[in-house]
This record gives structure tokens, sequence and C-alpha cells, in this order.
């Protein structure tokens, strides 16, 4: 149990390591007749992508022209937003984590 534990929370950590944050405005696929939150990227959405990768600290955004000179334009205020909010998730995930593992340090006897 203790281990299991342990290596719960070492996936965690790995699976921190990149940050990605999608804007897109287009069609999404349809599941079981219901939206779901999957971009159809047959149907050539308009994209913005940010990624952050937490341990190069490398940013990468890219973006289709209709957010900077386009219709989409205000867009990318949303999308800065939710990289800042990203951003701060990360941050809270990472404290979280690391109160975890402090807890089950002491509790587990590891």
């Amino acid at each position: 149990m203790a281990n299991e534990v342990i290596e719960k929370i070492k996936n965690a950590v790995n699976n921190l390591v990149t940050l990605e944050i999608i804007t897109a405005v287009g069609d999404v696929m349809l599941k079981d007749g219901k939206v779901s939150p999957v971009i159809d990227y047959s149907k050539n959405p308009n994209v913005m992508l940010t990624r952050v990768d937490l341990l190069q600290g490398d940013i990468t955004t890219v973006f289709h022209e209709e957010f900077v000179t386009g219709k989409y334009q205000s867009l990318r205020d949303f999308h800065a937003g939710r990289e800042k909010e990203g951003y701060e998730m990360i941050k809270a995930n990472i404290a979280a984590l690391e109160r975890l593992w402090d807890f089950a340090q002491k509790s587990l006897g590891t």
C-alpha cells in the first residue's frame, strides 16, 4: 500500500512536465450523440496553443492568424487569462503534491 501511494505521487509529478493550453474555435466531435470537448481537427478549426515545458522553462505559443488580425482577436486576452490560470493551477498542484509526499513519508514511514 505504501509503495502504491508513493508510485502514484511519482507518476503525478512526471505528468506535470508539460502544461498545454488550447483555445479553439470550430467544430467539436460528437460521441454517442453528445458534444465532446475533443476538437475535430479534420474540420480545420482555428487554434491557439501554448505549451510550457516546466522542466526546461521553454514556452511555445502558436496561433492561427485570425487571432491576430481577424475576427478572433478578442480571444487572445481570453487565452492569456487561461495561461495565467494554468500556471497558478500547476503551482498549486506542485504544492499539494509536495504536502502529500511529506505526509506519505511521515505516515507510511518510508
